[in-house]
């Protein structure tokens, strides 16, 4: 199930007026505004005709067959009155793993054996350990401005990763979680405290810039499963030699970073 929305960054007040369907799924949109917070959308006159597809295990999505999964997600809604609570915990845990380079299509199951992931590694857990408590959740793709400072960081610190990387992109792919808790919210769980602390004292900047097309909107691909989009960007991707070498001399950059953020 997919479905494509727009966001006009210049039109940050008054209502967007329209209704996407989603095959039998109904949404109307208000208007998108830039903001730090993790909820930056609202929607309205929801049908939840189709709200199963929002609740479904998949192959990456592996809840169904991992009980470290369902457990942990028990674990952390404990206490929880409301799930809203409930889904504020799964996400504090999922976000505090710390981020690193690695695969696409990586099974959420994968994700929390080893305890650290990319956005689109974490966004799946995250997904995951939500459906596990019978709260839908979703995955929300769309492409940002290349994070050129960091690879910069990254690149100059190892001559190596500069090597394999060659000529940065302008534009990357990014992958975050949407979570029904009275009305759909986006979270991104990326990045942990630490490395993102560690990004603020090299100067490096935090916001993720959507890219716009001509008419100044952004795109956002809206998925029930990263399934079959995480398998063709995997196909894809630039870096296919070596590729577990140079994601681990990448992690290493990265964990100075993250180092850096954790000294006062």
């Amino acid at each position: 199930m997919r479905n494509r929305e727009q966001h006009a960054p210049e039109k940050l007040v008054g209502l967007l007026h329209g209704v996407a369907a989603i095959s039998n799924f109904s949404l109307l949109f208000v208007s998108m505004r830039p903001s730090r917070d993790n909820c930056v959308r609202t929607v309205h006159n929801q049908t939840m005709e189709r709200i199963e597809e929002f609740l479904q295990a998949t192959e990456l999505c592996d809840f169904d067959r991992c009980a470290a999964i369902r457990n942990k997600a028990s674990h952390l809604a404990q206490g929880c009155g409301d799930n809203q609570r409930k889904f504020q915990r799964v996400y504090e845990f999922v976000r505090e793993l710390p981020y690193g380079l690695e695969d696409w299509d990586v099974k959420a199951s994968e994700t929390l054996a080893k305890g650290w992931g990319m956005c689109c590694g974490k966004t799946n857990l995250l997904v995951a350990m939500s459906r596990a408590l019978s709260i839908p959740a979703r995955y929300r793709v769309f492409k940002i401005k290349a994070e050129r400072r960091l690879l910069k960081q990254v690149m100059e610190q190892n001559s190596s990763v500069a090597a394999q990387f060659g000529n940065l992109p302008p534009v990357q792919d990014h992958v975050q979680c949407e979570a029904y808790v009275g009305r759909w919210q986006v979270y991104d769980p990326s990045r942990d405290s630490a490395f993102e602390n560690g990004l603020r004292k090299l100067a490096i900047p935090l916001e993720r810039v959507p890219v716009a097309d001509a008419q100044g909107a952004a795109n956002y691909e809206i998925l029930a499963s990263i399934d079959d989009w995480a398998r063709a960007r995997q196909n894809s991707r630039k870096v296919r030699d070596d590729r577990e070498l140079v994601f681990a001399r990448v992690n290493v950059e990265l964990d100075k970073v993250r180092r850096m953020g954790r000294r006062p």
